[in-house]
């Protein structure tokens, strides 16, 4: 297999160097049995683990296959809510045990009406994408409901069910379709939801449902095609994470950006001039790339974690934390298959809102940096971006700008300068990400531990240990957890405590499991403790435990300690018993191979006798020990105690039988050195022939003289031309021949004084 990282190669016919190079590249490409496409040093993992059938994980499985379609959406206390088709589980946090169940199927007549929309019957069914909690016992959520959004209102009872309170419309909350990606927020007694309130999916907001404030309505500028996905709040913000298609970079091709957009949650919109939509709505582009003079970009957002206090570096002070957000991104689908992962501190975003602009004077413009300028004869000189109490108090002149100029400048850049986490598989892209912020390892650090879901069903578990400002990541696990076809939906990090458990649930499409955060018990010395680099796991003395004292070191993975505190382990003394073995066999085949000496033979002349049983002379040889009987069906060649015909001599015993002369065998690596260099000769004389003959055959081409070409294109001419013809000149074509024309004049003919011209007569050839 070969792998080519980055841009493509066109091979075309041509000869010289180009093609000797090619050969080289071919050749690469036969001696190198597999190359690792990356762009990270180290990504093989310390430990790789299959827990598909492990009987101690717990999971929860619907018995009903219809019920599939699994989504976490939230998670409180020692509970979480999992939507499905149809239906959403209370699920136990501890157990994976369902604590109860609310079944929301649509109605008949709208599943009649969304097929007759050519939707197929899977489609028109009830996906729930919005649950929010309103109050303590109040859960507020919204379902596709066959391509009709609905939204419901339940109370929970002192015995952990739901009852239904209230029914409403769903447009603009909830998607139309479940493939549609949606996200909402409950903040200060408001939901903000971002999703699409049609059902063509055409006309994409950000809402604020209790004032009924939103973004323009197909405005290019201010929302393209976005996916959304996810939100949170912080301070008197509300923040949206999505993907669109950018119309900054229209010009030089379609092209998809990630966006961070942000509203005041005080915003009620403009008086009379965007009057119902944002004043504060701005959004600038997440930059997640492999920094250099022509960065790599990872471009299309997918997952986010909540927004918490850690540190993408290691660090001894526990106050060295702040507030941050980790996500995945991916690459187009027809680009380089890759993932990775970045964090993107509060502090950046901010920073960057409070940055110039980006604009275009017309559509025949690029889009150039446009400064805010203090406009203090209109009363109003704060930058755009700072949230006020009252919005309708804002002059025109400033709502103008700010609906014209939704997209700021720079790009909020990614902690560390790139990527944390860098992956390339066709089949393993990230889906999901999850945080446990600020693990206190027994070296004395703090890392954050970051865990990652696939597409193909796997758990990826890293820490950076880049002591520095360098980013320097290590894989430290990769389980498979699900199905190669089965991808990881959501992530959650799970700690009690008190009650001493710590989990990982990780939900699919149709299955919800949880693993532990660490398997420490699996290491059995103190080396293998310590170079598994996991801040959970410590070396106590006797054990590899979880514990926040006891010999660790994630930067080196080595301690010297370690050379002296060790047990005694098993499977190392099997492993060295199986390497004796080995070296025994290796030892026995060698001496079985060793050539036994050749003993010299006395030549001497064989003397004919006679067979009392048949008239065919025999032939005996006492020095080559060898009975030729000529003649007869049943002749037999005997030699050196073997019958040719096959089997030993009659009567002669096994001792004294030599051992034939062995078969000389080549090794597996000069057999592959002998097919390798069969191959590069023979290419090499297939190019040298090749070139060879394109020599001769461009030299045949260009040694005619310009005569005989003119001479051969003449034939040629002359052959297409019947000598019947009246325009049929049989003389040479270089001899031109003259003949006279009259020249028309201008006024009165005066055919006295005309005027002749030679000219020269062409042949035209008729096809």
């Amino acid at each position: 297999m070969v792998c080519v990282c980055g841009r493509g190669i066109t091979m075309e016919h041509s000869r010289g160097p180009w093609n000797l190079w090619v050969v080289m590249v071919v050749v690469v490409a036969v001696v190198t049995p597999a190359v690792h496409c990356s762009w990270q040093d180290g990504w093989d993992p310390v430990s790789t683990l299959n827990m598909m059938e492990d009987g101690s994980v717990r999971r929860f499985k619907d018995k009903d296959p219809k019920k599939g379609d699994f989504r976490l959406l939230l998670a409180e206390d020692d509970s979480m809510l999992v939507a499905a088709r149809n239906s959403l589980y209370n699920i136990s946090m501890v157990t994976l045990n369902k604590n109860s169940e609310i079944e929301w199927s649509p109605e008949k007549s709208h599943i009649d009406i969304c097929q007759k929309r050519q939707k197929s019957k899977t489609e028109c069914q009830n996906y729930i994408r919005v649950m929010v909690k309103k109050s303590p016992d109040t859960l507020f959520m919204c379902g596709t409901n066959a391509f009709k959004p609905t939204c419901r209102t339940y109370s929970q009872t002192p015995n952990g069910t739901y009852l239904n309170r209230k029914e409403e419309s769903g447009v603009a909350i909830c998607p139309f379709d479940p493939a549609q990606n949606s996200t909402a927020i409950y903040a200060d007694g408001k939901l903000y939801s971002a999703t699409v309130s049609d059902f063509n999916s055409r006309d994409s907001l950000i809402l604020a449902q209790t004032n009924l404030t939103r973004t323009v309505q197909f405005d290019s500028k201010w929302l393209n095609e976005p996916n959304f996905i996810s939100s949170m709040e912080k301070e008197d913000k509300v923040y949206f994470f999505f993907r669109e298609t950018a119309v900054e970079n229209i010009n030089c091709g379609k092209a998809v950006f990630s966006r961070v957009a942000r509203v005041c949650k005080h915003d009620t919109g403009g008086s009379i001039l965007l009057k119902n939509i944002f004043t504060s709505f701005f959004k600038a582009r997440l930059n997640c790339s492999i920094p250099g003079d022509f960065p790599f970009y990872f471009d299309e957002i997918q997952s986010t974690t909540e927004m918490g206090k850690g540190n993408y570096r290691p660090t001894y002070d526990s106050g060295d934390r702040t507030d941050m957000v980790y996500a995945i991104f991916n690459t187009p689908l027809n680009s380089i298959r890759g993932s990775a992962v970045c964090a993107f501190r509060y502090s950046d975003i901010i920073r960057t809102f409070e940055g110039p602009f980006k604009g275009q004077d017309s559509s025949r413009h690029n889009w150039l940096a446009v400064q805010w300028k203090d406009r203090r004869k209109d009363g109003f000189a704060r930058h755009p971006q700072e949230c006020m109490n009252d919005s309708r108090s804002l002059p025109d002149t400033t709502l103008n700008f700010i609906k014209t100029h939704p997209l700021m400048n720079e790009a909020v850049p990614a902690s560390g300068g790139g990527p944390l986490l860098i992956h390339t598989s066709f089949k393993g892209q990230f889906t999901k990400i999850a945080v446990d912020w600020m693990v206190r390892a027994a070296d004395e650090r703090y890392y954050d531990v970051i865990f990652v879901g696939t597409y193909d069903g796997r758990v990826i578990k890293s820490v950076n240990k880049g002591a520095t400002s360098s980013i320097d990541t290590v894989v430290i696990e990769d389980i498979q957890v699900f199905g190669k076809h089965d991808p990881v939906t959501d992530l959650r990090v799970y700690r009690d405590k008190a009650k001493g458990i710590e989990k990982l649930i990780v939900v699919s499409k149709e299955n919800v499991v949880s693993i532990p955060l660490y398997r420490c018990h699996t290491r059995k010395t103190c080396r293998t403790c310590v170079e598994l680099r996991d801040p959970y796991c410590s070396w106590d003395g006797a054990q590899c435990v979880n514990a926040e004292r006891g010999t660790q070191n994630v930067i080196d993975g080595w301690e010297q300690d370690c050379e002296e505190v060790t047990i005694y382990d098993d499977s190392e003394e099997e492993e060295e018993k199986e390497d004796k073995k080995k070296v025994e066999v290796v030892e026995v085949v060698e001496t079985q191979m060793t050539t036994p000496e050749v003993q010299t033979e006395k030549c001497s002349c064989p003397t004919v006798t006679s067979n009392k049983d048949d008239d065919a002379p025999v032939v005996v040889d006492e020095d080559i020990d060898a009975v030729v009987v000529l003649g007869g069906e049943n002749s037999v060649r005997k030699k050196n105690g073997y019958n040719l015909s096959g089997g030993p001599r009659v009567g002669q015993s096994s001792e004294q039988t030599p051992v034939p002369p062995p078969v000389a065998t080549a090794s597996v690596e000069t057999l592959v050195i002998a097919i390798v260099l069969s191959i590069v000769l023979s290419m090499l004389v297939g190019f040298l022939i090749g070139y060879k003959v394109a020599g001769c055959r461009s030299a045949n081409n260009s040694d005619a003289s310009y005569m005989e070409r003119t001479c051969s294109l003449q034939r040629s001419r002359n052959r297409l031309s019947s000598g019947e013809h009246p325009y049929y000149n049989p003389d040479h074509a270089m001899m031109p021949k003259q003949m006279n024309y009259v020249v028309n004049v201008k006024g009165k003919l005066n055919t006295g004084h005309v005027e002749t011209k030679p000219v020269t007569k062409s042949n035209k050839v008729y096809l």
